[in-house]
């Protein structure tokens, strides 16, 4: 199987690369000597097909390999098992993998999850929110997730890096909102999914009242939240292994063409995160091969 760009499956990536000491995988090696194979491993920000996302807008820029990993809607938990992690790690050394890249966490802030730890609660306040979920442990078991995979990503050695990243400013126009199935909006994506959320503020409505709090608890759950109590602890524990994206200054809060929805940026918000995540990627990659990243 000739080398493509971009694999659909583990299946593809080995039929490409060969056995160990093959003519395949002497042009495979020969090829990554300057450009990066990158696994991009995560939820609908990765893993939505006919959609330009963070995915898309990232690789698109990259002269390099790599595979899509994940799907839309899936949890921390429900990707990052102990055997799923294990599992890559071994294919990411055996192929020479550069990059792994996270989307992975977001879902287990929002919809049912999120309605779990206001079961039975009255009103409150959006910093009283953030406590109650602070106090549920939700990030608490993201970062046991995210330690979970960084200790098995430990053994893949060499020049091996793990890059996440965290959310942007959700605006105010779009909590709420169902997302326009347009494909200006989500690309092709649009002619085949059905409605697009929303998955905050059905949950959120009768604890904070109003969508000014509502605007408050997503700032303080998805940019402060997730970022200083989930990523920036993980790069401390694991600094010469993982790094990760700070969105929390890209953007804006009335902006209304950044957000389809309330988690879901167009394809053009996609684009603008890129740049950002690209350079971060970059940084993480080997002097020699940071030249194939746009």
């Amino acid at each position: 199987m000739a080398i493509k760009r971009i694999y659909d499956n583990w299946a593809q990536l080995r039929a490409a690369s060969g056995t160990p000491r093959s003519r395949q995988r002497r042009e495979w090696q020969a090829y990554l000597e300057r450009r990066p194979l990158i696994a991009y491993w995560g939820d609908s920000w990765f893993s939505t097909p006919l959609y330009r996302n963070l995915c898309w807008n990232s690789f698109a820029r990259i002269d390099g390999m790599s595979i899509r990993l994940g799907g839309p809607g899936l949890t921390a938990a429900q990707m990052l098992a102990p055997a799923a992690c294990r599992n890559h790690a071994e294919r990411f050394a055996a192929r020479g993998f550069d990059l792994l890249c996270l989307s992975i966490g977001g879902n287990d802030c929002l919809g049912e999850r999120l309605a779990q730890v206001f079961a039975g609660r009255g009103r409150m306040s959006a910093d009283a929110a953030f406590d109650a979920v602070v106090a549920h442990g939700v990030f608490d078991r993201l970062r046991a997730r995210y330690d979970t995979l960084l200790s098995t990503m430990a053994g893949v050695g060499g020049h091996f890096r793990v890059v996440a990243h965290g959310y942007a400013p959700l605006s105010r126009h779009a909590i709420g909102k169902q997302g326009a199935l347009t494909v200006q909006n989500l690309g092709l994506a649009a002619l085949v999914m059905g409605t697009v959320g929303p998955w905050l503020w059905p949950v959120m409505q009768p604890v904070l009242g109003s969508k000014a709090e509502a605007e408050r608890f997503a700032w303080r759950l998805l940019v402060d939240g997730f970022r200083d109590r989930v990523l920036a602890p993980t790069r401390a524990a694991w600094p010469a292994l993982f790094s990760y994206a700070d969105f929390s200054g890209i953007g804006a809060i009335d902006d209304r063409d950044f957000w389809y929805d309330e988690i879901h940026p167009t394809e053009a918000g996609f684009g603008l995160l890129a740049t950002g995540f690209n350079a971060v990627l970059r940084q993480a990659l080997p002097a020699v091969k940071r030249a194939a990243v746009g």
